[in-house]
């Protein structure tokens, strides 16, 4: 297994015989080299040990050794390595394996130089009361081998959860410890705690009957039996993919109930390591790819992307901290056999988790994320609506459709067409001349399915990062030269 390098201290806990003493000793090459002793707790048979905190690296041992008068029991875990610890959770694009994604044959195949990434994948259990410990383990932790990287579809290991501790793993050159616990078909409000849902106002009922919700949606069921037992952990961070089963349900709650998952878990996390995980732990997640449905899907999908951002188009921000997430707006896979809303191409979206992990988690000046307009300014008598990016700008191509105004009169507004029109480096301007009325808003891909994949008309010049959707006002928009921030 994986244990949290430094700064922070590994959690070592286990069950005993009440009032007994437990002594956790660490080895290396059969020498002790640290000792931590406790008792057992009498009223939860628990016992607890924070370890010094460890350079990266091993292979070392862990012994566990109980003392009850003269009788001792003793337990030892061999091939334990120190490095970062990531738990990777959602839904069935996180649950996706590696047999299921392209090119499968070679990535299952592509294990020999990661045997120091370490995998373990948690059984789908519900349960009703928070859960001490976990009830069962489809994977016990294991080196990665190419029959339990591809179990079978939707089983484990998870490939988005694989492919993302792989690419840290070439970047930092040090253990990489992943626990992957998602559940297909499941609505937020299974892996959120009673409190942080009763925090939002989340109905009971829940609001709509959604399509794809196929897995337990009932309150906090996988949050007790599938996250709560893992809070003990020392953890470096989280990545999450998750919110096709919001598109019709509790929708409008997203930006709600998102943001407080991320806090709820972060403190829980916190406080379950005895303060070992940090407070602010760095969280990454999936803004939703494209995918084919019916029209009662037409604007949830985007909805649920904005919401995801907790309606600010980008991460980290005030109600999200810490957070980094990888667009896969451009990601989409109409034939896939797994329909299109699970899309084959999971090593993008591992890489692009990986540059946001990389940015907030370990600090390297990186581009993570792709262009948002930092301004938007109506050209007077011009027709044109001009955007100032932060960052600098590829235009792969033009798009008559992707960019849309709010086109407003007497209280009635419309959506109309904003082809794009000229550009430069970090500018472009946009053509509303279709709007006879007043110009209101803007928004930026906006539709379910966007563009064909790696096919959106915007990325960041140089790291391939595709525009993330957003939608903003156009404010005064009379007569005149005005600008505003799209924040």
């Amino acid at each position: 297994m994986v244990l949290q390098r430094e700064p922070a201290g590994a959690v070592i806990w286990g069950y005993g015989t009440p009032r007994a003493t437990v002594t956790v000793t660490l080895c290396r090459d059969q020498e002790p080299i640290m000792k931590k002793g406790t008792r057992v707790k009498a009223d939860s048979n628990t016992w607890t040990v924070v370890l010094d905190p460890m350079k990266p690296g091993g292979p070392y041992e862990v012994m566990a050794q109980q003392t009850l008068g003269r009788i001792n029991f003793t337990l030892r875990v061999h091939d334990v390595l120190f490095g970062d610890v990531w738990l990777c959770s959602g839904q069935s694009n996180m649950k996706m394996t590696v047999s299921q994604v392209f090119n499968a044959t070679g990535e299952l195949s592509n294990t020999a130089a990661y045997q120091s990434v370490r995998i373990l994948s948690v059984s789908s259990t519900q349960a009703q009361q928070e859960l001490e410990d976990l009830a069962k383990v489809d994977l016990r932790w294991s080196k990665p081998t190419s029959k339990n990287l591809g179990h079978g579809n939707f089983t484990y290991m998870s490939a988005v959860c694989w492919l993302f501790g792989r690419f840290l793993y070439d970047t930092l050159r040090y253990p990489v410890g992943l626990l992957s616990s998602s559940w297909s078909g499941t609505p937020i409000e299974a892996w959120s705690s009673r409190r942080s849902l009763e925090a939002c106002g989340v109905p009971r009922s829940g609001s709509m009957p959604s399509d794809l919700k196929i897995g337990p949606s009932a309150h906090s069921v996988l949050w007790n039996a599938m996250i709560h037992p893992l809070r003990n952990m020392t953890l470096k961070g989280v990545i999450w993919y998750q919110g096709e089963s919001n598109v019709n349900f509790n929708r409008d709650l997203y930006n709600c109930t998102f943001p407080l998952l991320i806090d709820d878990w972060r403190q829980t996390f916190h406080d379950g390591s005895q303060g070992q995980t940090e407070r602010l732990f760095p969280f990454g997640f999936v803004q939703l790819s494209s995918y084919l449905s019916g029209e009662a899907l037409h604007d949830g999908l985007p909805q649920i992307r904005w919401h995801q951002t907790a309606d600010f188009g980008y991460v980290p921000n005030q109600r999200m901290p810490n957070t980094f997430m990888a667009a896969a707006v451009d990601l989409c896979d109409r034939n896939s056999p797994f329909g299109s809303i699970h899309p084959r191409d999971k090593q993008t979206v591992a890489y692009r988790l990986h540059l946001g992990a990389r940015a907030l988690a370990y600090g390297e000046k990186l581009i993570f994320q792709g262009p948002l307009p930092q301004k938007i300014e109506l050209l007077a008598d011009t027709g044109l609506l001009n955007l100032t990016y932060s960052q600098p700008i590829e235009v792969q191509r033009r798009d008559d459709k992707i960019f849309e105004v709010s086109c407003c009169s007497d209280h009635q507004c419309t959506w109309l067409p904003a082809p794009m029109d000229t550009f430069s480096t970090q500018t472009l301007a946009l053509n509303i001349t279709s709007c006879h009325d007043t110009p209101a808003a803007l928004r930026y891909a906006w539709t379910p399915w966007p563009c064909e994949y790696k096919q959106c008309p915007l990325y960041h010049l140089t790291s391939t990062l595709p525009a993330p959707p957003f939608i903003a006002p156009i404010t005064n928009p009379s007569p005149g030269y005005h600008s505003r921030t799209a924040k």
